[in-house]
């Protein structure tokens, strides 16, 4: 067809029309959103086109007019904006572009100045999207005032704009001008000053519109790998109009403080209104910084920007209690003081601030514990990680292409053992392990990149799926066991006939050590077929990863027969096809003689013809009676009682006392629960043993097994010499 020929793709076919599409160049959707999302943040003079320029200044004659992707103004500043994007995630040189920009920087401010007459901020922006960048071209960027923003990032203002509308602009501005003076702001406010311990405090109120301007809010929602003091949940908007009602209906009253940290190089200046006494609460003027992103709200910031939503934002006042230049571990500790006594703050939003609440802790567990969340964050966070963008946040709502967890990364790290481990209060370093604790975190975050780099490059089509399209590399339990697999591949060549120094080998050259270790799991996982992966499906618990990363070691071990770690013969054991059948068979015969007395006591009890109906509970038959309905052998109910439905039947308070002597195993315990533990026990290595993709049985089950039909089988044979069978 000819519309195909030129790109366009059939969206939907009616019974004589067609309706198509034609998908928009990467970029040019880019370009698109970037537009849109400056649009709705309430830039009230917007580029028109694709082909928007803007002119260089007389001074540089010759020059044409240089194009401008997006740019963006409002009273107080203009953002020229230069997208970059890719089909797919790759990494690419910027550094061209970024000479470019800088070259023109100051012409295409003059420009600017010149349309609008006034002297307004002008910012630099870079939004990529699927584009790695180098640490190189990271630092170029910050180097020349150009400031960036990724895919991440991007999500996080678009869900902003979402939630709070135009004032999401004043965030953007915070991020873009840090440091940079509000025009025409009016700072100083009537003030109350104090002290809490040995902290000063500001008490004042000042009207929402005004605060936001100098207001930042950390949500970790776009933290960066290298940042401190980020630590606020996303915005929730029907908060955020529940409360703007409750502003509009009051009057412009929520009489709650909104809690501040001033950041600023000087200080805060605070005059008195009268000469100086003893009292340490004193009233007077309080001067506020005339600066972008001076201050944090640490608490209250539903409150702040629910008065932006309503129409007292420029004439109600909002109540607030300010410090200044608290440490940003100060600033964390107090957010998670305050939210722990109103909302539960997140696990995962724990694990993320782990760094920043024990940034001060000199205790060993403490260290380790903050060293494991640091490099969760930086696995998730850096250009290079092949985690990047795969790893949801406790922010994230839509987790496609996510299937790893913040805190289950941390645990996986912490599992592994290879920065260390403690007991009683001691520190056993590490394979990877140094004393300075930045040269550790910069050196197994860079070594485990690359050693997960080998399976993301060598197995990429299984790494990119998660677990359900069948995929388990990267996957939580996916990264626990890689991770456990490598630290054990380490202790066999440090311990073994390889004898590696692993203090003296840098990261390539220990990753490069690993290689013919990992090459047979990769070549395992690219030629699977659907039965195979049965074997990395079904477990979960704390067990999990320890199986797991054994299954991986059983198939380096069918390549490299010498590589042999504790326990992996014992896995193999458990695993094997003789030891299944023989936990099969073993199960089939207790299942049988349960059945076998079961029956026969309650037969002996109500009779041939009413045994079922009175001694067996009316919900278990229904179950029964339904599984022989379904099966296709059909067959009578009672051929369908699952295990422990014979436990139900026996642990009736009317059956009990017959039933007790034959489902005692354990003559020391006194309860029923206790003494009928055993067939909970029984059921559980049953679904193991005889479930695809989760068989294994270990040799203390195989050994309960057979102390289990021992007893089964001699009460059974008891109840035959009887003739009661």
């Amino acid at each position: 067809m000819a519309h195909t020929d030129k790109g366009w793709e059939v969206a939907k076919r009616n019974k004589k029309t067609l309706r198509v599409r034609k998908p928009k160049p990467i970029d040019r959707q880019l370009e698109d959103d970037v537009w849109a999302l400056f649009a709705l943040m309430g830039f009230d003079d917007m580029s028109q086109g694709y082909d928007f320029k803007v002119p260089i200044s007389d001074s540089r004659a010759g020059v044409p007019p240089k194009q401008i992707d997006v740019m963006a103004v409002d009273e107080e500043t203009a953002v020229v904006v230069e997208c970059k994007a890719s089909e797919t995630m790759r990494s690419r040189s910027l550094q061209k572009d970024l000479n470019e920009t800088r070259g023109l920087q100051d012409a295409i401010r003059t420009a600017i100045h010149n349309h609008y007459e006034d002297r307004r901020r002008v910012c630099f922006l870079y939004v990529t999207r699927n584009i790695r960048w180098s640490r190189q071209d990271r630092e170029r960027a910050k180097a020349n005032q150009i400031a960036v923003i990724r895919d991440r990032q991007v999500d996080y203002y678009r869900r902003l704009v979402d939630i709070i509308g135009p004032a999401a602009r004043h965030q953007l501005q915070a991020d873009l001008l840090q440091g940079s003076p509000v025009p025409g702001l009016r700072t100083a406010v009537p003030a109350l000053r104090g002290t809490f311990g040995n902290k000063p405090f500001y008490q004042f109120a000042i009207e929402p519109a005004r605060l936001l301007k100098l207001a930042y809010v950390s949500h970790r929602t776009k933290i960066d790998a290298e940042a401190i003091g980020t630590y606020q949940r996303l915005l929730r908007k029907k908060r955020l109009k529940d409360i703007a009602s409750h502003i509009d209906e009051t009057g412009g009253i929520f009489p709650t403080n909104i809690v501040v940290n001033f950041r600023h190089s000087r200080g805060l200046r605070f005059d008195p209104a009268g000469p100086s006494t003893d009292d340490p609460t004193v009233l007077g003027t309080l001067h506020l910084p005339n600066t972008y992103k001076c201050a944090w709200i640490i608490d209250g910031q539903h409150r702040l920007y629910g008065f932006s939503l309503s129409e007292w934002t420029s004439k109600g006042r909002v109540p607030v209690l300010a410090f200044e230049n608290l440490k940003p571990e100060e600033e964390v500790k107090m957010f998670v003081e305050i939210n722990n006594k109103q909302v539960k703050v997140p696990r995962a939003l724990l694990v993320e601030l782990e760094p920043e609440l024990q940034l001060t802790s000199s205790r060993p567990e403490q260290e380790l514990r903050r060293l494991h969340s640091q490099l969760a964050v930086d696995l998730s966070e850096s250009d290079d990680s092949p985690l990047w963008g795969r790893v949801a946040s406790e922010w994230d709502t839509d987790t496609t292409n996510k299937p790893v967890t913040l805190p289950q990364l941390a645990n996986a790290v912490e599992g592994s053992q290879l920065v260390g481990t403690v007991r009683s209060g001691v520190l056993y370093p590490g394979y990877l392990y140094s004393r300075d604790s930045q040269f550790t975190r910069d050196r197994v975050r860079l070594t485990i990149e690359k050693y997960l780099s080998l399976f993301s490059e060598g197995a990429n089509e299984h790494w990119m799926k998660d677990s359900k399209a069948g995929g388990f590399l990267c996957t939580n339990l996916g990264i626990s066991a890689l991770l456990r697999v490598f630290r054990t591949i380490l202790e066999y060549q440090r311990t073994g006939r390889d004898n590696l120094d692993f203090d003296k080998l840098s990261p390539d050259a220990i990753v490069g050590s690993v290689d013919m270790y990992v090459e047979p799991i990769i070549h395992w996982f690219n030629n699977q077929i659907d039965s195979d992966l049965a074997t990395f499906k079904g477990r979960y618990g704390g067990g999990a990863p320890r199986m797991y990363s054994f299954a991986l070691m059983e198939i380096v071990h069918r390549a490299i027969p010498q590589f042999d770690p504790p326990g992996l013969a014992e896995y193999i054991q458990e695993h094997s096809t003789e030891t299944i059948s023989y936990a099969q068979q073993s199960i089939t015969e207790i299942e049988d003689a349960i059945r076998a007395i079961t029956i026969a006591i309650l037969r002996g009890r109500y009779g041939e013809e009413s045994w079922w109906r009175e001694g067996v509970p009316q919900d278990v038959r229904g179950q029964a009676a339904q599984r022989s309905e379904l099966n296709v052998e059909r067959g009578e109910p009672h051929q369908f009682l699952d295990l422990l439905d014979y436990k139900k039947i026996a642990e009736q308070p009317k059956h009990w006392r017959e039933f007790e002597n034959y489902w005692t195993i354990d003559r020391t315990l006194r309860s029923k629960s206790d003494k009928l533990d055993w067939m909970d026990r029984l059921s559980t290595i049953r679904n193991r043993a005889f479930h695809s993709g989760r068989r294994y049985v270990t040799n203390e089950e195989i050994t309960f097994l057979e102390e289990t039909w021992a007893h089964v089988g001699h009460e059974r044979d008891k109840l035959k010499d009887r003739g009661l069978d």
